[in-house]
């Protein structure tokens, strides 16, 4: 299949997530867990560490209590991968809790996900009877998505007199198979005394994912019994309703609770990112109270945004923007969506200037595609040229992906020799890159110079055989350029050895079988293909072999699905005038519910 995107090497980046991805049980395993929400701040020297009791070492090794030592001095300056590195180093060397612990508490403080889940378990592990050490690794596995082994060690933590929760556990469990699910439930009403509350809403929770939604709603008003301000029962209740189908007693409960504690901010974020999902006018309100509850707080304030953006209001989501710029804060997305916003309003320049100014961040490489794009449509391609070299200079570490950036924009408007000059230019600096190797490959198949097509890729199987993205390249590109048939079974057979579910290989696979004139192979490749990723690419291909066999009704349905994603498809329009066609209808769309 062929692949001229680069983005099949770094991610396109999409827009910042919706309003609406905060669902109810997220709030839940956030509110249970207890952990701080992030705050949004300038990059500044470290803080000191938190005051803590330094740790008490056992007689080490010189070369430990020396790495130890280094680690000491390294934090105290800031310099942080060392004195990280250098404690879960030793932990894992020595298995001493007080090390692993330290390791611990200095990955949570450096916002180290990964380190910290390593110190923790280095830590349960040397301290098994220590609740403390088994509540940290099972809160730890519960935040990396491994609830099964996060129950284990907080069922150590209960065992051993220790606190437990229970229920952040239950809410990271949502994607096991229900099967498990009720296992746990099952090990829960095993449990001996403990905290009851946790235990209770670890229940609930659990009961209303596997749909037992009134014995949830039992475990819930027992909670609420012993503490009826327990907001994350009371979200769990509008969420057992909406289960039974009644939206509006949901609603009501809720807002009957923050009718009762209307300063409740953690319980009125939570309602506000539920009816972002069904009510935007209703969620609006929501975050308009927070915003004027917690002015400061600039993640509320991006969400009102957003839900302004997404009901049309441009005006008054420019104003939070702005305020948000004003006040320092939130400044990639601020400048994000107002370069949308003015681009929107067709003032190129100040979408320029408002995307360029986006940092590295999620968005970065999305907004800088914008504004360069804008940049090449409206002042050609030596500005766009001038720009990219400003960017790179500024911003070094993204070299590659602004090189990249830079030839897929140079690609999207024909300027095929510019784009292989800046990468050949690269090349010379960098010559075993593959995402260079692979760039300049598919500008080479754009310029027709299927050899230097052809020795990059080889170029990039030289480096590695097992390169499946050069394999299927090379491979597709043979059958579908040449008459080397079996020379790229042979490479796209590799390819589907190494990944066998990847759909454009199968796409791949099914073409080279067409070219071969293995029709039948070719349909169950290229059907596989398509029912994984309807891409229009796929439908020109599936259309034509049913065309060929004669199932001209399929054929039409499926360029039609293909046209439906994408009305312009280029290789849909030529495939169709090759076999004289007349042009498909797009299938009508599914009326709204």
């Amino acid at each position: 299949m062929s692949i001229s995107n680069l983005h099949s090497f770094f991610a396109a980046t999409s827009r910042l997530a919706r309003v609406a991805a905060g669902v109810v049980l997220t709030g839940i395993m956030v509110a249970c867990s207890g952990a701080a929400q992030p705050v949004p701040a300038a990059v500044t020297a470290p803080e000191p560490l938190p005051a803590s009791a330094e740790p008490t070492y056992r007689p080490f090794p010189e070369d430990t209590l020396y790495a130890l030592l280094v680690a000491e001095f390294a934090a105290r300056r800031g310099v942080l991968d060392v004195a990280l590195g250098n404690y879960l180093q030793q932990a894992a060397r020595t298995h001493d809790a007080g090390v692993a612990a330290h390791a611990t508490s200095m990955a949570r403080y450096f916002g180290a996900d990964r380190a910290t889940l390593e110190a923790a378990l280095l830590w349960a592990a040397a301290e098994p009877e220590e609740p403390e050490a088994q509540f940290t690794a099972a809160t730890e596995l519960a935040r990396a998505g491994r609830p099964r082994e996060a129950f284990a060690h907080m069922r150590a933590a209960h065992d051993a007199g220790g606190a437990s929760n229970f229920a952040v556990i239950a809410a990271s469990s949502l994607e096991l198979a229900p099967s498990e699910r009720r296992e746990m439930l099952a090990e829960l009403e095993a449990l001996g005394p403990g905290n009851e509350v946790d235990v209770l809403i670890a229940r609930a929770v659990l009961l209303q994912s596997v749909d037992e939604n009134e014995l949830a709603l039992e475990r819930v008003r027992e909670v609420l019994a012993l503490d009826p301000d327990i907001y994350h029962a009371i979200l769990i209740e509008a969420h057992v309703y909406q289960n039974l189908g009644d939206t509006e007693k949901a609603y009501a409960r809720i807002e009957q609770a923050l009718r009762d504690t209307p300063d409740n901010t953690r319980l009125r974020l939570q309602y506000a990112r539920l009816l972002a999902k069904t009510d935007l006018a209703r969620s609006e309100e929501q975050f308009r109270i927070l915003v004027a509850q917690q002015p400061d707080d600039a993640e509320l304030r991006l969400s009102l945004a957003l839900v302004y953006h997404e009901t049309g209001q441009f005006e008054r989501m420019s104003e939070q923007l702005n305020a948000l710029l004003a006040a320092g804060q939130q400044l990639n997305a601020a400048h994000f969506y107002l370069g949308q916003e003015a681009e929107r309003q067709g003032d190129n320049d100040a979408a320029i200037a408002h995307y360029l100014e986006v940092k590295p961040s999620p968005m970065f490489i999305a907004a800088l595609a914008r504004g360069c794009e804008l940049i090449s449509r409206t002042r050609g391609p030596t500005a766009l040229g001038e720009a990219m070299t400003e960017l790179r200079a500024r911003w070094p570490d993204q070299k590659l992906r602004l090189l990249l950036l830079e030839s897929e924009l140079r690609v999207e408007s024909k300027d095929y020799d510019g784009a292989w000059r800046l990468l050949s230019n690269a090349l010379a600096e960098q010559p075993e890159e593959p995402a260079l190797l692979y760039a300049r490959s598919m500008v080479s198949e754009k310029r027709g110079d299927v050899a230097a097509m052809e020795q990059d890729l080889r170029r990039m199987l030289a480096l590695d055989p097992d390169n499946s993205l050069a394999l299927n390249a090379l491979g597709y590109s043979l059958a579908n350029l040449t008459d080397r048939f079996a020379e790229a079974l042979a490479l796209i057979s590799h390819a589907l050895e190494l990944k066998p579910d990847d759909p454009a290989i199968l796409d791949s696979m099914g073409w080279v079988q067409y070219r071969l004139g293995n029709l039948e192979l070719a349909l169950e490749n290229l059907r596989k293909a398509f029912d994984r990723f309807p891409d229009h690419e796929v439908a020109a291909h599936l259309g034509e072999v049913l065309w060929v066999m004669g199932r001209t009704d399929e054929a039409r349905l499926v360029w039609g699905k293909g046209l439906a994603g994408t009305p312009d498809s280029a290789i849909i329009r030529a495939t169709t005038e090759r076999l004289g066609v007349s042009p498909p209808v797009q299938p009508e769309p599914a009326p709204a519910p």
